[in-house]
């Protein structure tokens, strides 16, 4: 008897005895799982148009039977494993189902058009978001100091003194040191000057009076002389210079805020309870 129970023919044999009552019980246990499967005109649609847009044209007769049998595998496949729960404790699929339950939960959420004093109200309460920034628009000439070491200062003023005194127009390309920064910069907020130039350059620029070359102006490349052409304050906006902006952020908080709610009344229905260090969530 022993020697028969060490035996991996046996072993095999009990295992199979196990999963065979395992799947009888599933199966009695679920008798009422609806055995039906029905395909219909709507996903024979959706099959033909899936297969339209990867090979530009409509499926043949035995390919159509073949998407058929395929959905039919897919069905069974799927039924007969929550039948003998392979969904639990799968952490993909829990992640899967989740990702659905919160797509689903942003189509209920789909809010109507919304009102002007729903986005204006909303446009109140979030200033800070939507406030625009200083901007600036400039010329420089840069100036590097490694190149021109004992002639930086006086090679500025002379430079300063050309640009103050011409009345043609002059070629920046061929003034200064080259550097990898564009010599006319457009009207942009100061962040993105920022990003360029520095900080530093920057807020030395908003100190400058306008349509005058002005300098030396330092940043962390080196010394610039500077042209400010145009500045525009920080302002706060009006609804209507902003509106599709407002609309989107507007529309993204309120399938936040109706998910969270729901989220929340789905979870009064839960006692969780948290087993470690003996601790525990109602």
């Amino acid at each position: 008897m022993k020697k028969f129970l060490r035996e991996p023919l046996t072993h095999f044999l009990v295992i199979g005895a196990l999963l065979f009552l395992g799947f009888s019980f599933f199966q009695n246990e679920d008798q009422s799982m609806d055995a039906t499967i029905v395909i219909t005109d709507n996903d024979i649609n959706l099959m033909m148009a899936d297969f339209e847009r990867t090979w530009q044209r409509p499926p043949r007769e035995n390919e159509l039977q073949g998407l058929l049998e395929e959905k039919i595998r897919e069905e069974i496949a799927y039924r007969e494993g929550l039948a003998l729960g392979l969904d639990r404790d799968d952490p993909y699929i829990r992640r899967r189902l989740r990702m659905k339950l919160e797509l689903m939960l942003e189509d209920i959420s789909a809010q109507g058009e919304a009102t002007d004093e729903q986005l204006e109200a909303f446009l109140a309460e979030n200033r800070q978001s939507f406030r625009q920034e200083p901007r600036l628009r400039f010329s420089q000439v840069y100036l590097n100091p490694a190149a021109r070491a004992g002639t930086l200062e006086s090679d500025a003023e002379e430079l300063l003194v050309r640009l103050r005194q011409t009345e043609e127009d002059l070629n920046l390309e061929q003034l200064g040191d080259s550097i990898m920064l564009p010599k006319t910069f457009p009207l942009s907020s100061v962040s993105v000057v920022n990003r360029q130039f520095g900080g530093d350059f920057t807020e030395q620029l908003s100190a400058l009076e306008v349509g005058t070359w002005q300098g030396p102006v330092l940043s962390g490349y080196g010394i610039h002389l500077v042209l400010v052409e145009e500045r525009s304050e920080g302002r706060d906006p009006e609804l209507a210079e902003i509106r599709p902006q407002v609309e989107r952020e507007y529309a993204l908080k309120q399938r936040q805020d109706l998910k969270e709610k729901i989220y929340s009344s789905l979870r009064e229905k839960y006692t969780v309870v948290i087993e470690a260090d003996n601790s525990s969530e109602s």
